[in-house]
């Protein structure tokens, strides 16, 4: 498998978009970019459900998101994402005043208002 994106660099994440391969390593990918990362990393076999980002997450992926027109980060994630880390820096980096988690297949949604409080499951997929 071959990421056409470059991997997320230490410091302030300056990137609106980030993905997180299963293995943990983050990626940098452009808005509307996120059908080109699902049709290089997800197999075909299988439905897909149109959602790029809902495919990755299917997949094993979680996509990060920032609008910049409001103040909350969105996360698709694979159920069982545990990387809070990483949501807490993605949600610092762009100064949000909170996040909302979407778990894939499971449809559960988290939503923290203060994203230092951002608390995910113990077991990481």
């Amino acid at each position: 498998m071959t990421v056409p994106f470059p991997e997320l660099s230490s410091g302030r994440i300056r990137a609106g978009h980030v993905s997180v391969a299963p293995d943990g390593t983050a990626y940098v990918v452009p808005s509307g970019m996120h059908e080109r990362l699902r049709d290089a990393v997800v197999s075909d076999t299988g439905e897909r459900a149109g959602d790029p980002k809902v495919d990755l997450a299917l997949a094993g992926w979680a996509s990060l998101q920032s609008d910049g027109m409001t103040d909350r980060v969105n996360v698709d994630a694979p159920d069982g994402f545990a990387n809070e880390s990483i949501v807490r820096r993605f949600a610092r980096s762009h100064d949000a005043g909170s996040v909302a988690v979407a778990y894939h297949p499971s449809g559960e949604v988290r939503r923290w208002t203060d994203p230092d409080a951002v608390t995910l499951p113990e077991t990481s997929k």
